[in-house]
């Protein structure tokens, strides 16, 4: 039988089969249903992928927004229970500690004027044995001794010079050289504590000079303002000379000089 012979279904039947699986013969028609199909099975794959998240547009997770309710809730009650701006009793009790500290630097300053021998030594173990040591003798090459020292059994002024602005650079101390640094104490002491351990130091045995007044300490303050913290340096020291006259001890630092220090 010919193909000319045969149906024209059984034909077309016969293409398909020889064309194999998945081809369609040219000649035959594609319906709509086998371009859905075909369509359907080409993207199955790609359907079968999960979805690529957008940025921004997930939810934030339940427990995220109660734990920021929670933290605004607690930070709220805590600037309330500790916030000093919400309460007048803070700054009640900042003004009454403004007070203490007053009272107490007034008391300091009241001791070292009535007693400076005892409260140059107080404050000479709290401000200046680390460098000169306890002994006074100092560290060699460093920091030099102010017992049997020219510096301090000389001028008052110079030794207040000193303790006012500080001192740098090579200085010469019983025939030997030190090479060190002492900070200015202008800020931190007053003319009365800066008295009080002048005079202590410069009694304390082999030292033999007499005390120094807070009013020597004032005038030299107000000399010395325009250095702005500058220190000093032995040629400095040492051209600006001694000055003409120290005023008298009086009262209480007259008898603390005549006791010295032990």
């Amino acid at each position: 039988m010919t193909r000319d012979a045969l149906p024209r279904d059984a034909a077309a039947a016969r293409d398909e089969e020889r064309a194999g699986p998945g081809r369609v013969h040219s000649d035959a028609p594609e319906s709509p249903q086998q371009v859905e199909a075909d369509v359907e099975r080409l993207h199955r794959a790609i359907l079968r992928e999960p979805r690529d998240p957008e940025e921004g547009r997930e939810p934030a997770p339940w427990w995220v927004w109660t734990a920021m309710i929670l933290v605004t809730f607690w930070g709220g009650w805590y600037l309330g229970r500790f916030g000093g701006t919400f309460d007048a009793r803070a700054h009640t009790a900042l003004r009454g500690r403004d007070v203490v500290a007053g009272s107490a630097a007034a008391g300091r300053i009241s001791s070292a004027t009535a007693d400076p021998i005892q409260a140059g030594q107080r404050i000479f173990a709290a401000r200046c044995q680390t460098c000169h040591q306890p002994d006074g003798m100092g560290v060699p090459g460093t920091f030099p001794p102010l017992r049997g020292s020219e510096w301090v059994n000389g001028p008052a002024e110079r030794m207040i010079r000193i303790i006012l602005n500080g001192l740098h650079g090579p200085v010469t101390v019983a025939g030997k050289t030190y090479n060190g640094v002492m900070p200015a104490w202008r800020d931190q002491l007053s003319d009365a504590e800066i008295a009080a351990v002048a005079t202590y130091v410069r009694q304390w045995k082999p030292n033999s000079a007499p005390p120094v007044t807070p009013q020597t300490v004032v005038a030299l303050r107000a000399a010395t303002a325009n250095r702005d913290g500058k220190p000093w340096t032995a040629e400095e020291l040492q051209a600006v000379g001694p000055a003409s006259t120290v005023p008298a001890p009086r009262g209480g630092a007259a008898r603390a000089h005549a006791g010295g220090a032990r």
